[in-house]
């Protein structure tokens, strides 16, 4: 069985094409995987059905080639789709397949490039706590972002590159149902949440920031503040694309909630965000207090000492002055 040099355990069953190697199968149990961008100086083009998925699948047909990506360990690794948490795909993937992440319970965060062509049914079905995707490349024109995100109703962060810079946009969960409406038995489809208008923010599929910016109004108007909170936060931290009017919306959205995205902020050990918040002059003098306090109680040192310097030096000049033993 030949070798690969790589930053994992696995076994890859990959198949030669004509335009580079297909991934049948990886069989893994490390937590992050990090996949080969070439193998023996031909390219990784595409991840095949049921890839990852904790079902194996039928490889009987195909021309297989076996491969073992090892950091060292001379022990064959055996497959465990529930231990995998993070996926990261090398730039020469084009396509992946249905199923592909199928019961991978566990994976939280996939990395990949922006231009996947094709994304099968189903690639991340039973991923209950995926909620991170981060797309390398230029997000300028059509990206694969509305497909991926056609495959999970959960809420997930998006890591972006653009021309101006770096985005990360926040889409919200959503539910949906259908509703039996008896004695006819024609069924009405439900949606709640905010969710399924932020997914919505793309024409030929390609992101619209000014059409995700125009959704915010409804996290407002069902009183979702908490989701308002953090998508308001990072719009304004990687600002690209917002119009005078959002940058008003989400600033008198964190002004009228500072209390919530200070606490948030702390909660996180997010002391960027925190500068960033203070940053926006949406804290108050109480405001500032309040966070001092919430610092202190959850013992975040770091986020205090940015919070009472803020306090010795910013233009709102406590009221009471403020001792704390750290």
């Amino acid at each position: 069985m030949k070798q690969i040099i790589g930053e994992n355990e696995a076994l890859l069953f990959c198949e030669l094409r004509a335009d580079g190697f297909y991934m049948l199968r990886c069989q893994t149990s490390d937590a992050i995987l990090k996949l080969p961008r070439e193998i023996e100086g031909v390219p990784l083009v595409g991840l095949s059905d049921y890839v990852c998925a904790a079902r194996e699948p039928d490889l009987s047909r195909k021309a297989v080639e076996t491969f073992h990506l090892t950091c060292g360990s001379a022990k064959l690794p055996v497959h465990n789709a529930q231990a995998i948490r993070q996926v990261i795909l090398p730039d020469t993937v084009r396509s992946i397949g249905s199923y592909a992440f199928y019961n991978c319970y566990h994976l939280k965060h996939l990395e990949m490039a922006a231009d996947v062509q094709e994304i099968g049914h189903g690639a991340l079905m039973n991923c209950s706590e995926f909620s991170e995707l981060v797309l390398h490349g230029d997000a300028e024109g059509h990206t694969c972002l509305q497909e991926m995100l056609g495959q999970t109703s959960g809420e997930v962060q998006v890591q972006l590159s653009f021309a101006a810079g770096e985005v990360r946009l926040l889409f919200p969960p959503y539910q949906e149902q259908w509703e039996d409406l008896a004695p006819a038995h024609i069924f009405q489809r439900r949606i709640e949440g905010a969710g399924y208008p932020y997914r919505q923010c793309f024409q030929n599929g390609i992101l619209s920031l000014s059409q995700y910016d125009m959704a915010f109004e409804r996290l407002l108007r069902i009183q979702d503040y908490e989701t308002a909170v953090r998508v308001a936060l990072s719009r304004l931290r990687w600002c690209v694309g917002v119009s005078a009017m959002a940058h008003k919306l989400y600033v008198d959205c964190l002004r009228t909630h500072a209390d919530m995205a200070a606490r948030m902020l702390i909660d996180a050990r997010d002391t960027q965000g925190i500068h960033a918040l203070l940053h926006l002059g949406v804290l108050s003098g109480e405001s500032l207090h309040k966070a001092c306090d919430h610092a202190r109680q959850t013992r975040q040192t770091e986020s205090l000492g940015i919070l009472l310097a803020a306090l010795s030096g910013g233009s709102s000049t406590p009221t009471v002055q403020k001792q704390y033993d750290l």
